[in-house]
């Protein structure tokens, strides 16, 4: 089951102990399989809604966009907006591709 622009991950809501990761879709996203973090999976299962669910207060003030059309120009064009957490991000999946993000970045 893929994503869609403006749904909202939070690693929190099924796992306690994780490092709080929270993306936000900011297009494309029908592709979309998983995101590994914290050794937990993520799917379309933990969308939020972003208003009531989510506690900005913990959230970083960097935000890092993974874009999956930069290396994969035949992809859906998946496009994260990391809000916070984020420090075990390992990948992305989406259209059988594998995205990641530099281990300073997050």
């Amino acid at each position: 089951m893929g994503v869609e622009k403006g749904d909202v991950l939070d690693e929190a809501r099924r796992f306690d102990e994780s490092c709080r990761l929270v993306v936000e879709v900011v297009e494309g996203g029908a592709g979309f399989s998983k995101i590994d973090c914290c050794g937990n999976e993520l799917s379309a299962e933990d969308i939020v809604d972003a208003a009531a669910d989510v506690d900005r207060s913990d959230l970083d003030e960097k935000e890092i966009i993974i874009d999956e059309s930069k290396n994969n120009p035949e992809s859906c064009g998946l496009k994260i907006k990391v809000q916070g957490g984020g420090a075990g991000l390992q990948s992305i999946t989406c259209c059988g591709n594998e995205l990641t993000v530099e281990k300073d970045a997050v």
